[in-house]
């Protein structure tokens, strides 16, 4: 009875240890025997364009280029798994974003470039020396590559407007991907008359590394996108009041203010509206008696009715009266009845 409960004591030891040594054999290979992939030959943050007020007022994106290269021996792993990039205030602890390579290329590797955005409110103390690191994976690395890039005034723009800012932010943008092309061997622009602008290959890219491009920098976009103002407009009589005014201390408005006088105070601009009206009548009067047609009549009393309108001869708002019945006579001789 002793010998069979001591073979079965050895048994059960024998059995555990051949259970922790099969655990030992999974795990030593990772925690002790792991391996950190090739690090990079070219691991850099090459240029910074820090820009304000592109896509809302009190906005700032940080746009970086960058450089992760292989001579040989690049992992398969693609780049956006065993890198990222993080952006840290100037005390280099505060972390204020973190964003991935692009893997459009190659795998993300070699030249690229990404961005930071942030909106009115949340945006990092402008010109402050901000470090923008290119750091890799703990999750692969054991001592992962990390190469840092301090943010100096020049980064910075000078210039205030959306329009300006977008414009420099796009220009950088063009710049950089006449480097790309070199560094992948692949068209990304194009010419135009006008600009040189993003092809669909470049597109794709841009609106892929940073979300939004398309916005905040519209003028490097084939189809270009624009907020249209659906603000309602104020109306007044400014314009139309200027027209009458044109005259006022010159030869021909003392000669309208004496013709107000002569007729009592009524106000030249009703008197001269009424001329013109008069001159009107008679131009249709000679047409139809001259030639029994009113067509020539009905081209040359809308240039007189423009014209002593602009003048000031002519009041606006009788002139929009008969715009409108110019409007409907013409309806009416294109689709009323003629029979």
């Amino acid at each position: 009875m002793c010998r069979r409960n001591k073979s079965q004591t050895e048994f059960r030891r024998s059995f555990l240890a051949l259970v922790f040594g099969l655990l030992l054999a999974v795990v030593l290979p990772v925690s002790v025997f792991a391996v950190d992939p090739a690090a990079p030959d070219i691991f850099t943050i090459d240029d910074v364009q820090v820009v304000k007020n592109v896509a809302a007022s009190g906005d700032v994106l940080v746009a970086f280029k960058y450089t992760i290269h292989y001579d040989s021996g690049q992992p398969t792993t693609p780049a956006n798994k065993l890198f990222h990039f993080r952006l840290f205030a100037a005390d280099s602890l505060t972390q204020l974003g973190a964003v991935e390579p692009y893997a459009y290329n190659n795998s993300g590797y070699d030249m690229g470039y990404s961005a930071f955005y942030f909106e009115p409110g949340s945006t990092p103390t402008w010109e402050s020396a901000l470090v923008l690191k290119m750091v890799g994976n703990p999750q692969y690395w054991v001592s992962p590559p990390v190469t840092n890039y301090t943010l100096v005034s020049t980064d910075y723009s000078q210039l205030e407007s959306k329009s300006e800012n977008q414009k420099l932010l796009g220009n950088w943008i063009i710049d950089v991907c006449e480097e790309l092309e070199v560094d992948w061997s692949v068209k990304l622009l194009t010419e135009t008359a006008q600009s040189t602008i993003l092809n669909d290959t470049g597109s794709a890219y841009g609106k892929g590394t940073i979300p939004g491009l398309q916005y905040v920098a519209p003028k490097i976009f084939a189809v270009q996108s624009s907020s249209v103002d659906t603000s309602r407009r104020d109306w007044n009589t400014d314009e139309a009041d200027s027209w009458g005014a044109q005259w006022s201390g010159t030869m021909v408005g003392d000669a309208l203010n004496g013709l107000q006088e002569v007729f009592g105070g009524i106000s030249w601009m009703v008197l001269t509206s009424l001329l013109t009206g008069v001159i009107i009548v008679v131009l249709f009067v000679w047409g139809f008696v001259s030639h029994q047609d009113n067509g020539g009549a009905m081209v040359a009393g809308g240039h007189v009715l423009t014209g002593s309108t602009a003048l000031g001869f002519f009041h606006p708002a009788l002139m929009a009266v008969v715009v409108l019945l110019y409007a409907l006579f013409t309806g009416w001789f294109i689709w009323g009845d003629k029979s």
